[in-house]
């Protein structure tokens, strides 16, 4: 990339002369400016910002966006900053900010999608997969790449989950393919308790499939009596509202699978198999392949277990609880 030297000119601007709707070259979303406004009241300003000038002699920001906002919440009326030459290209521009953004702080989720979606204003794809994904951080493919494009379409609440990290970026790339209201309740879903992301990724998956498959709505399937009166629960923690609401829409979305699990465990009931051994059936109970696990310390302890059941009786019928029912 060429080497292109900034002639800026230092000059005190009118805050109220300053656009600060997020323009063409901000990469700011969902911040705490305390801490920056803190640090202004004691030190001042320290890093000047860049604006360049429009036709109509307002000020565009190019570098500086928070501290913009920061210094006229502190009622700031004018402030030193560097102004870019009218012949300054606007890929520049947004390069500098870039720059500016990365050597100060960690860009979120959102932000780094803004970077990308900007950067197709001028670039082709191939160009910022090889340039500038690694730069900040992304793994450099085309289909990451279009989940982040993708991120701007979504509600501000949904993206403001994903930039806290409340919300799987995977989850918020699934959410573009169902309507504005269901992705929202599922949003509200999510983030009202604490969920592991693989856990977010499998509901939101079959609250989907349920609702197509029962033709009813996303709404329908999360207010639904079990999931409320589970979010509603006073007895229950954190963990165990999350996991009594995986396991119910589990239920719900495969009926058959969980009815033949209780056969399957109702049927290995009466067998009093030697500690730290365990029967593990076909996946989904697709097949003849069962597993036998043991859990041992010793070569000692493993042989006694073995011995033990090998003298089992029942052993045969492990099968005939389930087998010939079908599955899905």
């Amino acid at each position: 990339m060429e080497r292109e030297l900034l002639k800026s000119k230092a000059s005190k601007v009118e805050i109220s002369d300053i656009d600060l709707a997020p323009g063409p070259f901000s990469m700011s979303f969902h911040f705490n400016l305390e801490p920056l406004k803190a640090s202004i009241n004691r030190f001042g300003v320290l890093n000047p910002p860049y604006l360049l000038k429009n036709s109509d002699s307002r000020f565009t920001v190019v570098a500086g966006y928070r501290r913009l906002l920061a210094v006229r919440e502190l009622g700031w009326t004018d402030i030193l900053c560097q102004i870019a030459p009218d012949t300054f290209r606007p890929f520049k521009a947004l390069l500098l900010n870039l720059s500016d953004n990365i050597t100060h702080r960690q860009l979120n989720t959102i932000e780094k999608a803004m970077v990308l979606k900007r950067l197709t204003r001028f670039l082709k794809r191939e160009e910022i997969i090889a340039d500038f994904m690694p730069i900040i951080g992304i793994r450099a493919n085309k289909q990451t790449l279009e989940l982040f494009l993708g991120l701007e379409e979504l509600e501000e609440a949904i993206r403001a989950s994903v930039a806290m990290e409340r919300l799987s970026l995977r989850v918020a790339g699934l959410m573009r393919s169902i309507a504005r209201d269901d992705r929202l309740r599922i949003n509200d879903l999510l983030t009202s308790i604490k969920w592991s992301f693989n856990q977010q990724w499998e509901a939101t998956q079959w609250i989907i499939e349920i609702a197509s498959r029962e033709g009813c709505s996303i709404k329908d399937v999360i207010d639904g009596g079990e999931i409320t009166e589970v979010l509603n629960s006073q007895r229950m923690n954190n963990p165990q509202k999350v996991r009594s609401i995986v396991k119910t829409l589990r239920a719900r979305r495969f009926p058959t699978l969980v009815e033949t699990e209780k056969l399957f465990r109702k049927g290995l009931s009466h067998l009093s198999l030697p500690l730290g051994v365990k029967i593990i059936p076909p996946p989904f109970f697709e097949g003849v392949g069962y597993r036998l696990e043991i859990v041992f310390t010793k070569g000692q302890e493993l042989k006694g277990k073995l011995a033990e059941l090998s003298r089992f009786s029942g052993l045969e019928g492990v099968t005939d609880f389930w087998k010939g029912k079908e599955h899905r």
